[in-house]
């Protein structure tokens, strides 16, 4: 599994971010697994969530979720009200907003487990990730959600794993063309003037349906291009579609580096082995199962 660290750590890359592409995917276990890895290494560095996560029961239906352990050396970045009644963790900094209390930074002074969560706008998210990066010298890990990766756009210093599982899809040809096409989406290529075709239309806000629709009518052939690949709400064959007739990049790129998969989902468990080649054939990306220690 060590090769999963190394494709998140290559280059420039000082924050890795887990995204699923639905709940009960192995996000969070997937971040877990990287954060062991790192610990083995020696790499102490800093943990936070764009949504909320780590808790002991999921809000909506009460399955039981993989908790977040911070061991000791950790900095992490969490709401103060999820701030755990432990002296295992020394608050170093307090920071933005949030629902659930103004962010606080603290330091583990030894290992504690806790629920951690992030502001709610992109603004605040970008904000608590640099300073967490200014905290420590190790890398900063983040439990992220795929709707909300926007601040994380057009740099080389934040590296997205897409984690993907059985509970997305009801068979393993299902599960890989869903990662397929999230990754064809996530990984937009960044505009270049030097080979735009033709006119180029901007896309201001959300490319949607109804936008696509237009695009197919009277743009085909051209450069079209949206702020970043969070923008992109189509899906499935509409997005196929637009893809092939235009040339669709973005101002902002984001930087996917691997995925993981989850044989086992709600109700359904999957061959393993089989998914994992089937995601990594579909997505051409390097796959790994972190539970099974599979990678293809």
């Amino acid at each position: 599994m060590d090769a999963l660290l190394d494709a998140a750590l290559a280059g420039e890359t000082r924050t890795i971010v887990v995204v699923g592409t639905a709940k009960n995917v192995g996000k969070t276990v997937a971040f877990n697994a990287l954060r062991a890895l790192a610990a083995r290494r020696g790499l102490v560095g800093a943990i936070t969530s764009i949504g909320r996560d780590g808790e002991a029961a999921d809000a909506l239906d009460g399955a039981e979720k993989p908790r977040v352990r911070v061991e000791a050396g950790t900095l992490v970045a969490l709401p103060r009200e999820l701030v755990p009644r432990t002296p295992a963790l020394e608050i170093v900094d307090i920071g933005e907003a949030s629902a659930l209390g103004r962010i606080v930074f603290a330091r583990a002074r030894y290992g504690a487990t806790c629920e951690i969560g992030g502001p709610p706008t992109a603004r605040a998210v970008r904000a608590t990730i640099d300073r967490l990066a200014e905290l420590t010298t190790g890398p900063v890990f983040v439990d992220g959600a795929i709707d909300r990766i926007a601040p994380l756009a057009g740099g080389r210093r934040e590296a997205i794993v897409l984690a993907t599982g059985a509970a997305s899809g009801a068979n393993v040809a299902a599960v890989a063309e869903i990662a397929r096409s999230t990754v064809a989406r996530l990984t937009l290529p960044g505009r270049d003037p030097q080979h735009e075709r033709g006119r180029v239309v901007t896309i201001a806000g959300a490319l949607d349906a109804r936008v696509a629709q237009d695009l197919l009518a009277s743009v085909s052939g051209t450069t079209v291009v949206v702020t970043d690949p969070t923008r992109i709400a189509i899906r499935g064959r509409l997005f196929d579609a637009l893809l092939a007739a235009v040339d669709l990049r973005c101002e902002r790129p984001l930087h996917v580096v691997a995925c993981t998969s989850s044989s086992v989902g709600p109700g359904r468990a999957l061959d393993p082995r089989e998914l994992v080649r089937a995601v990594a054939a579909a997505t051409r990306l390097p796959t790994f199962d972190v539970v099974a220690g599979l990678a293809a």
